[in-house]
């Protein structure tokens, strides 16, 4: 990374972050985005997992789908639909209540889920972005007007403007000494596993909502979502309070619980061929702030994410997309 004063640095390459890239790229703006993981679309994440006879399983262990609303977002679904990499899922999900389950019914409401995996939505935003991954922004620091941008191995970028797409909670080391508060957010957290499995389940629902289970509130057929072929594979995601209750276990430790809910569920598992754990810490806002977002234009340092409020309809991966393109709005030149 050079030291050249950038238009703007993106710190977080989440889907809001990433938004705001694109259309402020597209502005014509030097753009550079910063993230400290290994790839693109934050929570709208997609892992692979082996089968024993080497096919690999792509299962969607953040967001499970995605909805939209906003004419921006029709847009943009119909364009994956068009370049390929977007479909329509499901209308509609199986119940589990009190040991029975409840057949899906539609309500006409299209779940959309790309074959490739969630992550191809972050992917698509991410094409053309200049993007570095596996940096850990640790500060900023303003000096006239520019903006440097600062991890532990010292300064990574200088830009006129930062914009954040991080977490509330760890938003406090970047916004020290700029006046601007972290926003009142809170999350709930939650527990994923992924299983591949050697058969698929006797089922036809491509996902099953629970309702009153103590461990479990997802179970998915992530297979359905994906092209002829795909190894069987399920999804499962902890309730929050489980998750809570759970949070500073290892994956190892409690694997082996959520797998014997899903059997608690839905009998015996059809050949576990093989399994891993996620923990999301910041899984899901259920505080959020005001706004699409915050935008300081005396200091050209802005924040969105899907903690705040773009629209009335709760915090999905529509409203990270609906903040990112409000901040870019916002720092446009």
């Amino acid at each position: 990374m050079t030291p050249d004063v950038l238009d703007v640095v993106v710190v977080g390459a989440g889907l809001a972050g990433l938004a705001a890239a694109r259309d402020l790229h597209g502005a014509g703006e030097r753009v550079r985005v910063l993230d400290k993981g290994r790839g693109v679309s934050g929570r709208a994440a997609t892992r692979r997992a082996q089968g024993e006879d080497g096919a690999a399983a792509r299962l969607d262990h953040g967001a499970r789908f995605f909805t939209v609303r906003a004419e921006r977002t029709r847009g943009l679904v119909a364009q994956g639909e068009r370049d390929g990499w977007l479909r329509e899922w499901a209308r509609g999900f199986a119940r589990w209540e009190d040991g029975r389950v409840t057949g899906a019914r539609s309500d006409g409401h299209p779940r959309y889920a790309p074959p490739e995996g969630l992550s191809a939505l972050g992917k698509a935003l991410a094409d053309g972005l200049d993007v570095h991954t596996g940096v850990t922004v640790t500060a900023l620091e303003r000096r006239g007007d520019v903006w440097h941008v600062l991890a532990a191995s010292g300064e990574v970028a200088r830009a006129r403007t930062v914009l954040l797409d991080v977490p509330a909670p760890q938003l406090l080391p970047l916004l020290a000494g700029t006046g601007v508060a972290v926003p009142d957010v809170a999350y709930d957290p939650a527990w994923a596993a992924g299983v591949v499995l050697a058969a698929d389940l006797d089922a036809t629902w491509p996902a099953l909502e629970l309702r009153g289970h103590p461990v479990l509130e997802w179970i998915a057929r992530e297979h359905t979502k994906r092209p002829a072929g795909h190894p069987p594979a399920v999804m499962l995601h902890a309730t929050p309070a489980w998750s809570r209750a759970n949070l500073e276990r290892t994956p190892d430790e409690v694997l082996p619980e959520l797998l014997d809910a899903a059997r608690d569920v839905l009998g015996d598992l059809p050949g576990v061929e093989s399994a891993f754990a996620h923990r999301w810490r910041y899984a899901t806002p259920i505080r959020r702030a005001a706004g699409a977002g915050h935008w300081d234009a005396g200091q050209r340092l802005g924040l969105c994410g899907d903690g705040f409020t773009p629209d009335e309809h709760g915090p999905r991966v529509e409203a990270a997309l609906l903040s990112g393109w409000w901040l870019a709005a916002q720092a446009a030149p």
